[in-house]
């Protein structure tokens, strides 16, 4: 069993054709043997997604509410989402000072630093972290994760 660890821009891929997009679904149809997981703050990032995606005319307006309603569905049955709690908020600031981060990304290498030791205490594999942002794959191997981007899988 492998756990993944989801920021939106790699969820993202899920539902908008980008570099990424086919690894990202090749290993989301692994969910009878894999773990996926996130802050429950990725639904709002991946619809904000879809919503830029249509105001740049890169979808129409049909296929965004389609794809909006299926990820706010989805986002809560694929994945298992974690609680942004006080501790995960304090720990995403000291994670901020450390490295160049935005608000959100510094939340989620907070959570994923949290399932991380959640993990560990329950003697399972350590968190993939996926992401197609660079700075914040940097900061999450800085922290001692295990990385990937999907789009350097095209």
């Amino acid at each position: 069993m492998r756990i993944y660890y989801f920021d939106a821009s790699g969820f993202a891929k899920h539902y908008l054709r980008e570099p990424g997009s086919r690894w990202i679904n090749e290993t989301l149809k692994q969910a009878a043997q894999d773990r996926f997981v996130s802050t429950e703050l990725i639904s709002v990032e991946v619809i904000c997604a879809i919503a830029r995606a249509e105001r740049e005319k890169r979808i129409g307006l049909t296929l965004r509410n389609s794809l909006a309603a299926r990820a706010l569905k989805e986002t809560y049955s694929v994945l298992q989402l974690t609680e942004t709690s006080r501790q995960i908020l304090g720990h995403a600031s000291q994670l901020a000072l450390r490295h160049a981060l935005r608000a959100y990304d510094a939340i989620h290498l907070a959570t994923a630093l949290r399932v991380l030791s959640e993990t560990l205490v329950l003697d399972l594999p350590a968190p993939i972290f996926v992401s197609a942002d660079e700075n914040l794959l940097a900061a999450a191997r800085a922290e001692g994760l295990v990385a990937e981007n999907p789009s350097a899988h095209e």
